[in-house]
């Protein structure tokens, strides 16, 4: 049992004179990854359809399909019409039930009923189809005799309803489209002053969702890295450590966004916040490395055997620590949710990257960094005993 700690340590002290030896052959190899799982951020796509983040073999979810294949998906884009009250006009409409209004639903009706997408439109309209012209007598004795008319109307009569079913299907790009032929439809369709026109639905709120998604994404990642990168700046009490910590995290999380790219995995509502997670979760490994370091040579010890000392002791730590991280979001994998499944696994996937990124490319930028001042170093001190010597030469 002794031995397997033993070449675990002799593993990581091989790992630290390799950095040592070969840092910026390594460096080459950390770019030339990131390169590659860089080029899955290109694929990298937000789904916004709650329905195939669930489990899909569960009964109810099987019924549903099964219903929808029996008898044809529907998407329902509902239409609003609705009192304006900030209209102020003697032309204005002030009951929804006026004859204008029905001959504008007539209108957008016919005109929607037009697209191939479009399966059906319901709405008061569908009452008077029949009719060349429409009088506010018409609309009364009609309502009289069709009682179920009455379920389109608000019970204050100041809003109606239109109903448009159409064969969407999941598409973002294609729900996107639809609307924006529904809102052109909306646009030209002739309307009387005092009203105006909305659109919402299961594909509107879908639309929305992906754009709130999208959105979210970038603005809790722009937060969470600022506001990271400021309390590195704070507590390291220097911009160089702080970026020292702060690179290698943020190639952990280029490196887990691009592999979920490449394996197809799109971001959801649960994932959505990952890449901020991701960087509150794994930045600590890099704390660890670069603070022992500094420790390390704070106390006159060679590179080699800071360097030495800190994979090896703050090695074994980080990896215990991110291996058993890892355990607790893959065990996500087992739920029957597949929402919560990629949610486990993307968080397993970035920590794995984020100690990864600790362990090899932290000391590789520790070496270089300090190569780089220390070489800086010796000219500036060089032209400072150049410009000393100068000095003393002029007698005053």
């Amino acid at each position: 049992m002794d031995e397997m700690p033993a070449l675990f340590d002799k593993v990581l002290k091989a790992i630290a004179r390799y950095q040592k030896k070969y840092t910026r052959e390594l460096l080459i190899i950390i770019i030339l990854v990131t390169i590659l799982l860089g080029t899955g951020l290109k694929d990298m796509t937000i789904n916004s359809d709650v329905r195939s983040e669930m489990p899909r073999d569960h009964p109810i979810f099987k019924l549903n399909d099964k219903i929808n294949d029996k008898f044809g998906g529907q998407d329902t884009v509902v239409i609003a019409v609705k009192i304006d009250e900030s209209v102020n006009s003697k032309k204005a409409v002030r009951d929804i039930r006026d004859s204008r209004v029905i001959e504008s639903l007539l209108f957008l009706d016919e005109s929607l009923k037009d697209e191939s997408m479009v399966q059906s439109v319901t709405s008061p309209a569908s009452f008077f189809r029949s009719m060349d012209e429409i009088s506010d007598d018409d609309v009364s004795q009609v309502i009289e005799k069709n009682p179920a008319i009455e379920k389109f109307f608000s019970r204050d009569y100041r809003m109606t309803l239109m109903y448009v079913s159409a064969d969407i299907g999941a598409d973002d790009a294609k729900i996107q489209s639809f609307i924006d032929i529904v809102h052109e439809k909306i646009d030209y369709t002739p309307k009387p002053p005092g009203i105006k026109f909305g659109i919402t639905g299961s594909p509107v709120l879908r639309v929305s969702i992906f754009d709130l998604l999208k959105s979210d994404a970038l603005t809790t990642l722009l937060i969470a890295a600022g506001i990271i990168l400021v309390l590195l700046f704070v507590m390291e009490k220097s911009y160089t450590r702080g970026l020292l910590i702060f690179i290698p995290l943020s190639l952990g999380l280029i490196w887990t966004v691009g592999t979920l790219g490449w394996l197809g995995i799109p971001l959801s509502i649960a994932t959505v916040c990952l890449s901020s997670m991701i960087l509150g979760l794994g930045v600590e490994y890099g704390v660890f490395m670069v603070t022992r370091y500094k420790e390390e040579r704070d106390k006159g010890r060679s590179q080699s055997d800071s360097l030495e000392t800190t994979v090896h002791g703050i090695g074994t730590a980080i990896i215990g620590s991110g291996l058993t991280t890892i355990v607790g979001f893959g065990v996500l994998s087992f739920s029957s949710v597949p929402m919560m499944q990629h949610l486990g696994q993307s968080l397993a996937l970035g920590i794995f990257y984020s100690f990864m990124a600790a362990l090899f490319a932290n000391p590789v930028l520790m070496m270089l960094e300090e190569d780089f001042e220390h070489h800086r170093t010796e000219k500036l001190l060089k032209m400072f005993a150049a410009k000393r010597e100068e000095h003393m030469r002029r007698p005053r």
